[in-house]
């Protein structure tokens, strides 16, 4: 018969020890992700549109937000929509409460110093693909939620990495709260004025294992261990 002090002394090591090894790596990790899609719309329909800002022609890396105060020129008004794949991260992932997501992106050019613009960064709220006939809408900009702003004015900003805090809307799409549609760049006015945008990437922090269930842990090993000496 196996003598239940015994036991308890075994179960407590071992316990124990599982606590010392898995501490070390319980470091969390830093993921940083380009867009899954880019795609640049303009005012005039559903078709993908080549913007240029004054650095030139933008590859198919970069966004761009343009503005026309002319409004007949429809086809050179445009926003960017772009989406993030997500199947990386889980539930447990997401419901970390040392978890966290941030948007990031590279101001690098504009059109013009006259004219005053900021540009705003919003929840798209209909599905979309790259594939004409279902490109996004240059309207659904206007109807995106949680609009943000990123850059209050490219007239004066400078050319810098913006950021903004995207956990709650990450959470969500995770969690099944809402559907991932991705997010659009678009400006807040209409006016002669547009910005091009480079090295737009979702830094997410991913927890490792919980500090506070390990020590939890390594608590029942403790008190094991007690009760093995009584």
């Amino acid at each position: 018969m196996i003598n239940s002090k015994k036991l308890l002394t075994s179960l407590s090591a071992g316990i124990c020890l599982m606590s010392a090894l898995i501490a070390p790596s319980t470091q969390a990790s830093v993921i940083s992700v380009s867009p899954d899609t880019i795609v640049s719309v303009s005012a005039d329909g559903d078709e993908s549109s080549v913007g240029t800002v004054n650095s030139g022609p933008l590859s198919s890396s970069e966004l761009i937000v343009r503005e026309r105060k002319n409004t007949s020129q429809e086809s050179l008004r445009i926003a960017t929509f772009f989406d993030f794949d997500l199947s990386y991260l889980t539930a447990s992932d997401v419901n970390n409460n040392a978890f966290s997501a941030v948007f990031s992106i590279d101001f690098v050019s504009t059109v013009n110093t006259k004219n005053a613009m900021g540009v705003l960064l919003g929840e798209v709220e209909s599905a979309w693909t790259d594939t004409a006939g279902s490109l996004p809408l240059y309207e659904w900009a206007d109807l995106s939620t949680n609009q943000t702003t990123v850059v209050d004015d490219v007239k004066t900003a400078t050319f810098d990495t913006y950021t903004l805090d995207v956990t709650s809307t990450i959470q969500d799409w995770v969690n099944g709260v809402s559907d991932n549609y991705g997010f659009v760049l678009f400006a807040d006015s209409t006016v002669y004025q547009g910005a091009g945008f480079d090295n737009a990437a979702l830094v997410v922090n991913v927890p490792a294992p919980s500090t506070i269930a390990i020590f939890g842990l390594a608590l029942v090993g403790l008190s094991l261990a007690r009760k093995a000496k009584k």
